[in-house]
């Protein structure tokens, strides 16, 4: 079975990070995508660094990315095991077992679904998390139909909205609290472009099928759409070590530890698990 000093699950800017600080240990770094670079690559708009897109900030990210980690990508971990040893499948390999003496868990977060949220009606063609239409609009160059309601005017719904009403879309957002979400610069969309912003309400049930045609509020509001977004949130995603202890060969860092709003917080997150567990492996020798 191979040996590896630091396993990284997970290649985002959190992962690349702390495989950059891992200096001297045996690295493998596994991702389920094929490039590094995580939620980064599909985030054209600016904001990143010093006003870069999320793109061109993975970019610098990896430039000087060490030859010396092994990288294996289109890969998921399937489970992680209490006597240290990681269960991989591949489309190259099929499985491999490995074994490892300190785990960085990267693995971001997840987005809550419709599925999860108490919305009656029909599951009808046209509901999507919003950042799963970031990917199909920046990543394969689909954009869908108007009208569009999005529920949530945090960061992601706004940048959203913003890049859906540029595409010449009616765009209509929905927050449950009494005020926009996220940060003052995503929410001078809604004073550039002509985004119907209702708060103080939340959508209860979608209309139509096969394909969405509208949906209704909880305060009675019916809007038309041909598609929804859901942007009502994160979760961090640390399925693979439910249930274990708080072993000191495990360290948690980036959007799997908590949500954060800017991606210097996540590297740096980064950056101290990858010294951390580098310490670790030399008191152990």
């Amino acid at each position: 079975m191979e040996q590896y000093d630091i396993l990284i699950i997970g290649g985002g800017a959190a992962g690349i990070s702390a495989a950059k600080a891992a200096k001297g240990a045996q690295v493998l770094l596994v991702d389920r995508k094929n490039a590094l670079g995580g939620v980064l690559l599909q985030c054209t708009h600016q904001g990143f660094g010093k006003n870069k897109s999320g793109i061109e900030y993975a970019a610098d990210l990896i430039k000087d990315f060490p030859q010396e980690v092994s990288l294996t990508l289109n890969t998921t971990v399937l489970s992680i095991s209490k006597d240290r040893t990681a269960l991989l499948s591949g489309k190259e390999f099929g499985l491999r077992e490995i074994r490892f003496s300190q785990l960085i868990l990267a693995t971001g977060c997840r987005e809550i679904p419709m599925g999860a949220l108490p919305i009656a009606g029909t599951r009808p063609k046209g509901v999507y998390t919003a950042g799963q239409m970031q990917a199909m609009m920046n990543l394969h160059g689909h954009t869908p139909e108007g009208p569009v309601v999005i529920l949530g005017s945090g960061d992601l719904g706004l940048i959203m909205a913003k890049q859906l009403a540029q595409a010449g879309l009616a765009v209509t957002l929905v927050e449950k609290k009494d005020h926009c979400g996220g940060m003052i610069k995503n929410q001078r969309c809604l004073k550039e472009f002509p985004i119907r912003l209702i708060c103080g309400d939340t959508i209860t049930e979608v209309h139509g099928y096969p394909q969405i045609s509208g949906c209704t509020t909880a305060k009675g509001i019916t809007i038309p759409c041909s598609t929804l977004l859901i942007a009502a949130g994160l979760v961090p995603e640390r399925e693979l070590i439910f249930g274990m202890e708080k072993y000191d060969w495990l360290h948690i860092c980036g959007n799997c530890n908590t949500v954060h709003p800017m991606v210097e917080a996540v590297i740096n997150e980064g950056k101290l698990s990858g010294v951390a567990a580098c310490n670790n492996l030399r008191g152990s020798l």
